[in-house]
This record gives C-alpha cells, structure tokens and sequence, in this order.
C-alpha cells in the first residue's frame, strides 16, 4: 500500500506541474490532465490485486513429545487501527455522496418541466444556481423565477449546463467522488480534484461564449446568477453548479481577457491524454523496477525479497513443542508465520498468517523468535526483510 500512495503521490504531482505549465493554455486540455490523473490514481490500486512474493523457508518438524504451554494474548497492532480509521473516512465520503445523489432525485421529482434544451430537459427546481445533473438521463435545472430573467441570461446558463452534459462532466465528477473516497486523507489529491472542477468551470465558459455568447453578456449572467446564491447555499447536489461562492471572481477576470484561447482541437486533446496517461504508466514502471520498501507500525522500513533483495537463510533454530492439549487432539499441519528478518539475523514483527491450533501458533511465533538468520542483502549490504516462515508440525 505504500508503494500506491508514493506513485499517486508522484502522478498528482506531476499533473499539478503540468497544469500550471498549461496556465496559458486552454481550460479544456488542464481539465483533461486533471481527470487522466485522478483516472490513474483509481486504477493503482489494483497493483495489489496482484499476489506478492514472499520468500518462504518451510522448516518441517517432526515432534513425539512436548509439554503444555499458555498461549500469551497477541500484542496490539497499528495495521488494523489504520485501515479501520481509512474505512470510517471513506465510508463518511461515500455516504455524502449516497445522500447528493439521493437529493438529486427528490429535487427533479419536485421540478416543473419549462422545456428542453436540444433532447435534454430543462426543469425549474429549488436549487441556487442553475446545475447539471443525472448521470443516464441528463437535465438542466434552473431556479426558480428563471423563466422571467432576460433571455440572453438564460441561454447563457443553458449553454454552460449543456457543456457540461456534452463533455461528460457528471461522469468526471463521480469518478473524483470515488477517488475522493479512496484517498480522503491525501491533501494532494484534494488539490487535484479542486483543480479540476475550477478548470472544467472555466472550459464551460470558453464552450457558451465560442458558441455565440458575447464575453460582457456571459459575465453579466454569471453575476445575475450569482445573486441567487446566498453565502450559505446548499450545493450539496451531485452535479455541475454554474456558480460557487468562490468561483465568481477569477472566471469574469478570465472572461475579459481576450489573449486566452478558448478551445483546443481535438487532436491536440487527444495528445495531452496520451502523454498523461503515459506519464502515469511510466511513473508505475518506474517505481516497478526498484526494491519496494515499506514501512512497519515501528517505523523501519523493509523489504522484500527480489530486485537485487537476497533471501534470508536459517542460520540457527530451536524446534518448537507440541502442547498437550495438541497432542492429545491428534492436531496436525501448519503454522504460517509474517516477521521482518533483520540486519542482525532475528526474527521481529512476527504475526499469524495462517494458525492451525492456538497452543501451536503461539509455540511456533515463541520458537521463531529464538531463531537466527544469515540476513538479506542488498548491493552486499544487511537490510531488513519481510519473509514468511512455513512451521510444518507432524506427530509422530
């Protein structure tokens, strides 16, 4: 897992870099370099789908005799702490998504149709400002008293919902709520996901004034809406909102400034996602190529056997027991062992990955932690590893 958070750590990174490279260029293709990252991020994950490659030293015992022992309870660890408060977080962000979706339906179920837009719908709603919304049947809703304002207004807001529809916007910004979810404690993401829906405001804008809205009238109906929208309005909707409390300022300033481009050709997007996507693909090859270390509960960092990691060799062991109560219960087979090997030869950071009988595990992590190793190397120098032990108990 650490090994993702360093790749997407170093993906959002680079697309924050190439963003304010692009600072001259058009919304449209900053916007596009936004959502490859965050699509990149949501896809590392699946590196651990893939089986990691412990080295295994299976020591089979053979035991006729052993002596009855108290299993110790086991030591608390961070690891399950960790991953429950990642659950809790995530859990809170999907269930603010759950209930921006759910207001999505209730608010259309209570609009009054004023007409379409093209083949999509325009409602009039209890919403601030005008939005996008529905993800397989898109409509715009407007606020109430809408049909009364000035129709160069209206078409204005009209045309900035219908690009957001047109250029998939919803389904970008479900895929930043997903990502959101999967990585609500990373501040860089955070940053990457803001970046984005600022940068696929502003392509909205440069798409309803490149369709015939002059630049002054655009910025006269962003301000009209704006004044429907209190400095506590709910937005919570999950859509394209046409104004926020913090988006109003820089987007007139941007409006007026002629020098801008306002599209980018299509071939010219097509290469910005190329590149990013394959910016994203080496930065995972990259990081592939080097030994991955990983940091434990204690702070140490490890490794793992393979890219230059030597495996470890038992230098040493003491045979664990049988208890009584095993023997006696004829219980026989395998005890699978997690532990960290290191520099010095001994065995630390062991745990239960697979037990067979509580009285033998603890035997087995008691003996282990007697053992002692010809330790890991890498470039021919001792380093920590992470190994697994296979304790083969047989009765005699």
């Amino acid at each position: 897992m650490i090994a993702v958070l360093v790749k997407v750590t170093v993906v959002w990174a680079l697309a924050l870099t190439v963003v304010w490279s692009l600072r001259r260029g058009s919304a449209a293709m900053r916007h596009l370099v936004c959502a490859v990252a965050l699509a990149a991020s949501a896809l590392m994950p699946l590196v651990l789908l893939v089986p990691q490659k412990l080295e295994v030293l299976r020591v089979p015992l053979v035991v006729s005799a052993a002596t009855a022992a108290r299993v110790s309870a086991s030591s608390w660890r961070m690891g399950p702490v960790l991953f429950g408060l990642w659950c809790l977080g995530a859990l809170l962000v999907l269930m603010r998504i759950g209930v921006g979706l759910w207001r999505v339906g209730v608010v259309r179920r209570r609009a009054v149709r004023l007409g379409t837009n093209g083949t999509v719908p325009v409602l009039e709603a209890s919403v601030a400002v005008p939005v996008a919304v529905g993800l397989f049947r898109p409509a715009i809703l407007l606020p109430a008293g809408a049909a009364e304002w000035p129709g160069a207004y209206r078409e204005a807001a009209l045309r900035h919902e219908a690009a957001h529809i047109g250029r998939f916007d919803l389904w970008t910004n479900l895929l930043t709520h997903l990502v959101c979810a999967m990585y609500w404690f990373h501040p860089l993401m955070w940053a990457v996901a803001r970046r984005l829906r600022e940068e696929q405001e502003l392509a909205c804008d440069d798409v309803a004034v490149v369709s015939g809205t002059a630049p002054e009238v655009y910025a006269e109906s962003l301000v009209a809406a704006a004044r429907f929208l209190r400095p506590n309005a709910n937005t919570s909707l999950i859509g394209c909102h046409m104004v926020t409390n913090k988006s109003l300022q820089n987007r007139i300033a941007r409006l007026v400034d002629v020098t801008l481009p306002r599209l980018s050709s299509t071939t010219a997007l097509r290469r910005v996602a190329l590149a990013s996507a394959a910016a994203a693909l080496c930065v995972g090859l990259v990081t592939a190529q080097a030994p991955t270390p990983e940091k434990t509960p204690s702070g140490e960092t490890v490794y793992r056997v393979g890219k230059g990691v030597t495996a470890p060799r038992v230098a040493s062991k003491v045979e664990p027991e049988y208890t009584e109560e095993a023997k006696d219960a004829k219980i026989a087979g395998t005890v699978m062992l997690s532990v960290v090997i290191s520099p010095d030869g001994i065995a630390h950071e062991i745990s239960v990955v697979k037990g067979l009988d509580a009285g033998l595990d603890f035997k087995a992590v008691e003996a282990v932690q007697k053992w002692r190793f010809e330790p890991s190397t890498l470039d021919g120098v001792a380093v920590p590893v992470r190994a697994q032990i296979e304790i083969n108990f047989k009765l005699k």
